[in-house]
């Protein structure tokens, strides 16, 4: 049994780091697609950030799906994989508003996402987008 725990928690552990090192990827991603459209297409910052949300989502993924999870790439997958980045993106608004209405540096929100988003997706892309 113990030998068990150990290769679960170092699968976890894998999973894990390879979804952190996809998650500064898939950040700069998003950042360069904006900046892109915005800077050199003139593109609205709305619009820019709609498009590198699904591009960078698209590019998660499909990498999250294939290297951290070595799973197929389903539709049905897909579907769970974009409600709980959309879940993040309401909890990471809530947390905005909640820093603003108790009038924290806009900054202390975004460090406290910082903090507990990537545990919260990770987790619920484990044992629910890829669960087996």
């Amino acid at each position: 049994m113990a030998g068990g725990t150990r290769m679960l928690n170092r699968e976890t552990g894998r999973q894990l780091t390879g979804f952190s090192l996809i998650g500064v990827a898939n950040t700069l991603i998003h950042l360069m697609m904006v900046t892109g459209l915005v800077e050199l297409l003139s593109v609205h910052a709305v619009a820019a950030n709609g498009m590198a949300f699904i591009t960078a989502n698209l590019f998660s993924f499909w990498v999250n799906s294939r290297w951290s999870f070595r799973v197929a790439v389903t539709r049905q997958r897909y579907m769970r994989f974009l409600a709980v980045s959309l879940l993040g993106l309401t909890v990471s608004l809530l947390a905005s508003t909640v820093a603003e209405a108790l009038n924290w540096h806009y900054l202390a929100g975004v460090a406290l996402l910082f903090c507990i988003m990537p545990l919260l997706t990770f987790f619920s892309h484990k044992f629910w987008t890829y669960a087996k």
